[in-house]
């Protein structure tokens, strides 16, 4: 008996041997495979080509397209965003937004997205180019159709740090709001905000969105809007909601 599953066991590790030396084999014909990389190795890569990947969205692709973002020049930069990349990054992020995030693999997809939109704006060139495109600000806003908290949370970053950046971006920032605001039917602007701190219990989302309430209030310069502003929020139970935080 012993005999007989021994054999029988020997039998198929010489199969699974023959099945891992036939898949070795086609692997070394296809040539490298994208999934053997966490990232595409895009070190000096042309903006042309970033952009023609883009255009296959993959958690390799954008790692790889983050990485060289963070890395690039202002010339860089400015050929890339003239090539439509933010666009495409903004139109992908869209996409995987009405999605939903039911599977990890597209979970992960629309975070390493929304990292290649902050790299574009953590560059003075990518910051100025959707300061001066107010459409680019509420397409950003979309990406907030999801129930992927990491996500949401850089959508938040973001917020504050445009109303920081400049009167400008402070502007589109509203502007952004109001819109998300009448494409939801929402009766406030600052009711997604305010849902969003009312319905979590991440401490570290939290943190973003009330950071995000004091960039938009903070970034008025004239103190009576900023109090405007302040009561808004007040009149959406923020007071109440802080004393539950304490």
């Amino acid at each position: 008996m012993w005999k007989l599953k021994h054999d029988k066991l020997f039998t198929m590790s010489i199969k699974k041997e023959g099945a891992h030396k036939k898949w070795a084999a086609l692997k070394e014909k296809l040539g490298p495979q994208e999934t053997d990389q966490s990232e595409a190795n895009l070190e000096n890569a042309e903006p042309e080509l970033c952009i023609r990947l883009l255009q296959m969205p993959s958690v390799v692709n954008y790692s790889g397209l983050k990485k060289r973002l963070e890395n690039s020049d202002d010339t860089w930069m400015v050929q890339f965003l003239e090539l439509c990349g933010l666009d495409l990054l903004l139109e992908a992020l869209d996409r995987l937004s009405g999605r939903g995030v039911a599977r990890i693999s597209d979970a992960l997809l629309q975070l390493t997205c929304i990292n290649c939109v902050r790299a574009v704006m953590n560059s003075h060139k990518g910051i100025e180019y959707i300061v001066s495109n107010e459409g680019y600000v509420r397409k950003l806003f979309q990406a907030l159709d999801t129930t992927n908290v990491m996500v949401k949370k850089q959508v938040f970053e973001l917020l504050a740090a445009l109303c920081i950046y400049s009167s400008d971006g402070h502007a589109l920032a509203l502007d952004a709001l109001d819109h998300y605001k009448n494409v939801k039917n929402q009766q406030y602007r600052f009711s997604v905000i305010m849902n969003e701190l009312s319905n979590t219990d991440n401490v570290p989302y939290m943190v973003t969105l009330l950071s995000a309430i004091n960039a938009i209030i903070l970034g008025k310069e004239e103190l009576r809007t900023r109090t405007q502003i302040r009561n808004e929020f007040i009149g959406l139970q923020l007071l109440d909601i802080l004393d539950k935080l304490r």
